[in-house]
C-alpha cells in the first residue's frame, strides 16, 4: 500500500512537472506570437504616418480636383535621407518608399527611420545607381505574413493578377516612370547568384530565363533599349527561392 501511494506521488509530481512545462511553451508561443502582431502593427503605422506626411494628393473631403496622387520629395527625404524613389501598385498594398544603403543588409530589418522591425522596407541594391540610371536596378522587400511588403508580387503566379495589374509606377525626385510588367518567374536565390543576374551583365540569359519560366503571358515587349527593374521577394513556401518580377521603365 506504502508503494503505492510513493508511486502515484512520483506520477502526480511528474505530472505537474509536465504540466509546468507546457504552460511555459504555451505562454511562450503566445508572447512570440503577440510579439510578432505588435511588430505587424508597428510597421503598418509607420508607414501611414510617412504617407500623411509626403503625400501631395488633395485630401478627402476638399474642393481641390482629383490629380495623381504625388509625393513631397523635399518632405520625404528631410525626414528619411536614405530614400530614394517610392513604389506604388495601384489597388494593392504596395505604396512605400524605396530605400537605398552602403549595404544589403541595413533596412533587411528597419524602418525608414532606422528603428528595428521585422518587416523592413523596400530597397535599391546598394549597387545600382541612386537615380535609376544604370539601365539595370533592383528592388527587394520582404514577402510579409501580414501580406505587407512584397507578399503580393507572388500573385502574379496567377494570369488574372497580371491583367488587373499590368504595371506599377514608380516616382524619384527627378523623374517618374510607368512600370509595364514584362516577366513573372520563381528562381533559386543561389542560381541567381550564380548565372550573374544580379549584375546587370547577363541581361540576354535573363530575358530567356524569365521568358522560358514566366508565370502568366504578358502584353508588353521589351526592345532592348528602355531601362529594366527587377523587384525580388522570397516565395511563400521557401525562403530560398526568390519570385521575381521583372518591369520595364518607362519614363513619363
Amino acid at each position: 500500500m506504502a508503494r503505492n501511494k510513493r508511486t502515484r506521488a512520483r506520477g502526480g509530481g511528474v505530472l505537474l512537472v509536465l504540466e509546468i512545462l507546457l504552460g511555459a511553451v504555451m505562454l511562450f508561443c503566445l508572447g512570440k506570437i503577440g510579439y510578432t502582431l505588435l511588430q505587424y502593427r508597428k510597421g503598418a503605422e509607420s508607414y501611414e504616418t510617412i504617407r500623411a506626411q509626403v503625400s501631395t494628393a488633395p485630401q478627402a473631403g476638399t474642393d481641390a480636383a482629383p490629380t495623381d496622387p504625388g509625393i513631397d520629395f523635399a518632405a520625404l527625404q528631410s525626414q528619411y535621407p536614405d530614400a530614394v524613389a517610392w513604389l506604388r501598385c495601384e489597388d494593392t498594398v504596395i505604396d512605400y518608399p524605396v530605400m537605398q544603403a552602403s549595404d544589403n543588409d541595413y533596412y533587411l530589418r528597419r524602418l525608414p527611420d532606422g528603428s528595428w522591425n521585422m518587416s523592413g522596407s523596400l530597397f535599391l541594391d546598394y549597387r545600382c545607381a541612386g537615380d535609376f540610371s544604370d539601365g539595370w536596378s533592383m528592388i527587394y522587400g520582404h514577402n510579409m505574413n501580414d501580406d505587407s511588403m512584397f507578399a503580393c508580387l507572388e500573385n502574379y503566379n496567377d494570369q488574372s493578377w497580371y491583367d488587373a495589374h499590368p504595371a506599377l509606377e514608380l516616382a524619384t525626385p527627378d523623374a517618374d516612370y510607368s512600370l509595364p510588367v514584362l516577366y513573372g518567374f520563381e528562381i533559386p536565390a543561389q542560381e541567381w547568384l550564380d548565372r550573374g543576374f544580379d549584375t546587370g551583365l547577363a541581361t540576354d540569359d535573363l530575358m530567356a530565363y524569365a521568358a522560358a519560366h514566366t508565370t502568366f503571358a504578358a502584353d508588353t515587349t521589351w526592345d532592348g533599349s528602355a531601362p529594366l527593374l527587377a523587384l525580388l521577394t522570397c516565395t511563400s513556401h521557401n525562403d530560398q527561392v526568390r519570385y521575381v518580377v521583372l518591369c520595364r521603365m518607362d519614363a513619363r
